[in-house]
């Protein structure tokens, strides 16, 4: 079948575009502000779960009241299409009550509270995660993906001891004419104690701070033909935060070996579960490295605010130094 080029080249930029705002999501979803403060390796972490929404565990606590709440939990969370996380604006509101109050409950029984360099914990929480759900604004504002595109898995692979975690977010046609993919790379490390976000939560020693790295845009497949990743568009994250010289991070309020459930800054909330493969679920691609020669960004390199670019269009001098 005959492509008129100038078609084909339209309908590719249109498709980089689709991929440009899911990207939106990952380059946003840990970009609360909060206070700017002194770089601490994430390796000599005090506590990854903290009582942040309770000063003490409650005499309820126990293996099999979590047990049951992940249950419950997970059970809530409606499943999408194409596999992509559930929002509030995809859920209706009697669900999203008990999922609150489900999580509000889970939250304070964490099995990982107050430790201290805890090499445990540390291992729990690298490795491969999906999300299931949130009510972030930079989660809903994908659901709805124009020109019959459907935003699919959404993963965070997480490589703890070289301090670097990928939002990945896989997105695909409703006729299965292409798919494509976004990766934002990112560094992590503790937070200070002590340090409040902007929803007044305080930090006892499970929050991350991030500084994004690099946003790819990547074509999967065109019709029937596989890309091999030869169609990408590589960039400098320059989102608000970058521009403002905020410090975005995150919250982790639960840990165990199979759920993850996080806050951002300003209390949205993010659920995932461990993306290991079993069960038929499936897994993220395997994360690059911030040296890996094929994605190496030169200085030249458009920047991407994540708020209002289409496309990579900035300059590299607006970064804020």
């Amino acid at each position: 079948m005959f492509i008129p080029r100038v078609m084909l080249l339209t309908f590719l930029t249109n498709v980089l575009a689709i991929l440009s705002l899911a990207s939106a999501f990952s380059q946003q979803a840990a970009s609360r502000p909060t206070g700017i403060a002194s770089r601490v390796p994430f390796t000599h972490v005090r506590s990854l779960s903290s009582p942040l929404w309770s000063s003490s565990k409650s005499g309820t606590d126990s293996p099999s009241l979590s047990v049951s709440l992940k249950g419950e939990l997970l059970g809530l969370i409606p499943e999408r299409p194409f596999g992509a996380p559930s929002t509030n604006l995809t859920t209706n509101a009697t669900i999203i009550q008990r999922i609150e109050e489900t999580v509000a409950a889970l939250e304070p029984l964490s099995p990982f509270p107050n430790l201290t360099n805890s090499t445990a914990a540390l291992e729990v929480l690298g490795g491969d995660w999906q999300l299931l759900y949130s009510d972030a604004s930079e989660i809903t504002r994908i659901t709805k993906l124009p020109l019959g595109f459907r935003l699919g898995p959404v993963f965070q692979p997480i490589n703890v001891e070289k301090s670097l975690f990928e939002n990945q977010a896989l997105i695909k046609h409703r006729f299965f004419l292409v798919s494509g993919h976004t990766r934002v790379m990112a560094n992590f490390w503790l937070a200070p104690i002590g340090e409040t976000n902007r929803a007044g939560i305080v930090n006892f020693g499970a929050r991350a701070n991030v500084k994004f790295q690099r946003v790819i845009f990547s074509l999967r497949r065109f019709l029937i033909l596989p890309t091999w990743g030869k169609i990408r568009k590589t960039a400098i994250p320059n989102g608000p935060s970058e521009q403002k010289g905020i410090i975005p991070s995150i919250d982790i309020t639960y840990l165990d070996d199979e759920l993850r459930i996080s806050r951002g800054g300003d209390g949205s909330l993010f659920i995932l579960i461990r993306a290991d493969g079993k069960d038929g679920r499936k897994k993220p691609m395997p994360m690059l490295t911030c040296d890996a020669s094929d994605f190496v960004v030169p200085d030249s390199a458009p920047t991407y605010n994540a708020s209002v670019d289409i496309l990579p269009s900035g300059s590299p001098e607006d970064i804020k130094k």
